[in-house]
């Protein structure tokens, strides 16, 4: 079973984090600089959402919002979905689905420790034997087959 921590250690529990009141200017240059496509909105402790590329684009662009005046808080994703180390990516592959999301944070003993994406799941899956191409399928696209029974 690849778990989540498998992930991670893979690679890195590197979080990009805002707070609530950033503008989305600031957050979209966090991304930018950190090659990353989506930043972690916390104030303190407390995980309030999830600013992506797709809620810059739909949230902020096709509204006409002004990226430097508009807050994160305005236009973020919440709640944000979560899984644990332990959990098996099947399941994550499953919640993605089920919840039309791209990212999960990994929480464990309260504590936000990492953040993976449906792309981080598929990159695991296309690793194990139990996902494999169906036909119809374009090749570079794996489906995972889960064996619940």
């Amino acid at each position: 079973m690849i778990t989540v921590e498998n992930i991670l250690m893979g690679k890195g529990p590197d979080i990009i984090v805002a707070a609530s009141t950033n503008t989305v200017l600031e957050a979209v240059r966090l991304m930018a600089e950190d090659n990353v496509g989506s930043v972690i909105i916390r104030d303190g402790d407390d995980i309030r959402g999830i600013f992506t590329e797709r809620d810059l684009l739909c949230r902020v662009v096709a509204h006409g919002k002004d990226p430097s005046q508009t807050l994160l808080e305005e236009v973020m994703s919440s709640p944000v979905n979560a899984c644990r180390l332990g959990d098996d990516i099947r399941q994550c592959a499953r919640m993605l689905s089920e919840t039309n999301t791209r990212h999960l944070a990994v929480i464990e003993e309260g504590a936000l420790v990492g953040l993976i994406s449906q792309r981080d799941v598929q990159a695991a899956q296309a690793r194990v034997p139990w996902a494999r191409p169906l036909d119809g399928v374009p090749a570079n696209v794996v489906v995972p087959v889960f064996n619940d029974g």
